[in-house]
């Protein structure tokens, strides 16, 4: 859940005199309120950490890109993000350190997949096996393992 304080003369506070701590500390660092379209992204995806080291300025789009991973092109805007291959679709996608440490697959379509495409090392050719599994498979076949182990 996020911050809410205490905001009096913040031009969005709600009713009580109340507004989004990450927000406020996001406009306070870039000098300005926020402009239309302008979104504050958690790069951790802790709503409570809204220290400005974790928040970035995006618009709803790339905010939205964020929170499914997929495709995404803001680790350009944080050098300190890093991409991984999704194990389900092959789609580079993009975070912060520990948040590629817990993930495998892009979003939470690939995550729900029942199989998992993957390419083997050796012919290249694209074969699925059960996303339950808990071998890692590298080839498509044995013929291609022998090969590959022989070559």
């Amino acid at each position: 859940m996020y911050v809410l304080v205490k905001a009096p003369n913040h031009p969005k506070r709600n009713k009580a005199g109340f507004y989004w701590e990450h927000i406020i500390v996001a406009e306070k660092y870039l000098g300005r309120y926020l402009r239309s379209g302008e979104s504050v992204h958690h790069i951790n995806e802790i709503k409570t950490d809204n220290r400005i080291e974790n928040l970035f300025v995006c618009t709803r789009l790339e905010h939205d890109k964020a929170h499914g991973m997929k495709n995404v092109s803001l680790f350009k805007l944080k050098p300190n993000w890093k991409s991984k291959k999704c194990e389900s679709c092959g789609v580079l996608f993009y975070g912060s350190e520990s948040v590629i440490k817990k993930r495998k697959r892009c979003n939470s379509q690939c995550k729900n997949k029942k199989s998992i495409d993957k390419t083997c090392l050796y012919c290249d050719n694209v074969y699925s096996i059960p996303a339950a599994s808990e071998k890692h498979y590298k080839y498509c076949s044995k013929i291609c393992r022998l090969r590959a182990k022989a070559a």
